[in-house]
């Protein structure tokens, strides 16, 4: 059996040890002219993939950064809140994660008070009949409180 030299060794170590810190890109905090805690646009954020954690999601409104950071699956059931101060009128929003390899779309309209939600799903395998899920991005709208399980 080789011995490796010393010197060798210690230039190894950080990749030897990167693991799931190397995996993680941290990305700078958000400065939002629209991010109002007290906003009457209330956005959850997920990531529902056991299969890629954490997976990075950016959400911009009308062209806007809202929410740039990583989300770890968890539990699954672990929404993060983000409160936005929107105009009545419509609006466009733009997900997308570069690990998770998904983009969305869509127009939705602020009348009022609103409450949405942006999940990441991803499901390369699953047990018991049902077929895989891709990768995607998903959203939904409602005018009422959500209540998560």
């Amino acid at each position: 059996m080789k011995v490796i030299p010393a010197a060798a060794a210690i230039l190894l170590a950080p990749v030897l040890l990167c693991g799931a810190v190397c995996n993680r890109v941290e990305f700078p905090p958000v400065n939002s002219t629209l991010l109002n805690p007290s906003g009457n646009f209330t956005l959850y954020v997920s990531n529902q993939s056991f299969a890629i954690s954490p997976v990075d999601i950016k959400v911009q409104i009308d062209g806007e950064v809202v929410v740039h950071q990583n989300f770890d699956v968890g539990t699954q059931h672990n929404w993060k809140k983000f409160g936005i101060a929107l105009p009545p009128g419509v609006h466009s929003l733009t997900a997308t994660s570069t690990k998770g390899d998904a983009t969305l779309e869509q127009e939705f309209t602020v009348t009022g008070e609103h409450w949405a939600v942006v999940d990441y799903w991803y499901y390369p395998e699953v047990t018991g009949g049902a077929g895989p899920t891709p990768r995607t991005l998903s959203f939904s709208i409602q005018d009422s409180p959500i209540g998560f399980m």
